[in-house]
């Protein structure tokens, strides 16, 4: 049973049906290198909490992809692929991409613009369908189709930031909570 049927958290989250293809909040899945004598392998987690304290009308859904490496010897390395928050779409004035927000990859910061947010969303169910069917795809080579390798972070550079929008949805909908209250 995955986690999302145990609890009362509504999936997908608002606004996001492109999810609903995710059925559990976490997998992985390993592949062998016998040359390098090596096993490596992706796993995903999503954590759904809700947004305002005391509230549970509106979700953040954290999203991480990390990769995991293991040698003969002994060795291991672990490391963030690509991560982001999600909220609950709570205003539908605003476009869908200001509702993912904190975009890394790499651990690296990616500028919040609306092209970074849709290919962060993309390549995020891209890993998980891969994850899921026992995949494991070389990260950077679908980081960088995705235009989200850390090192592709000045295409973004010209685009327009998305964090006033969401700062302005956010004081709006506070406002609203607590004019009910």
């Amino acid at each position: 049973m995955s986690r999302f049927e145990s609890t009362q958290i509504v999936w997908p989250p608002k606004g996001w049906s492109q999810f609903s293809s995710v059925l559990s909040s976490s997998g992985q899945s390993l592949a062998k290198d016998i040359g390098k004598s090596r096993i490596y392998g992706l796993q995903y987690r999503i954590d759904s909490v809700p947004l305002f304290k005391n509230d549970a009308k509106i979700f953040q859904h954290d999203i991480r992809i990390d990769g995991w490496e293991y040698s003969i010897l002994n060795e291991s390395i672990e490391y963030p692929v690509l991560s982001f928050s999600l909220l609950d779409r709570f205003d539908l004035s605003l476009p869908r991409e200001c509702f993912v927000t904190d975009i890394r990859s790499y651990a690296s910061h990616v500028p919040h613009t609306r092209r970074s947010a849709n290919r962060a969303v993309s390549a995020a169910l891209f890993f998980i369908r891969q994850i899921t069917s026992g995949g494991v795809p070389d990260i950077n080579r679908v980081l960088r189709i995705y235009k989200l390798h850390p090192n592709q972070a000045f295409l973004y550079r010209n685009d327009r930031m998305l964090e006033p929008d969401l700062k302005r949805a956010f004081t709006d909908v506070r406002s609203m909570e607590q004019g009910h209250h």
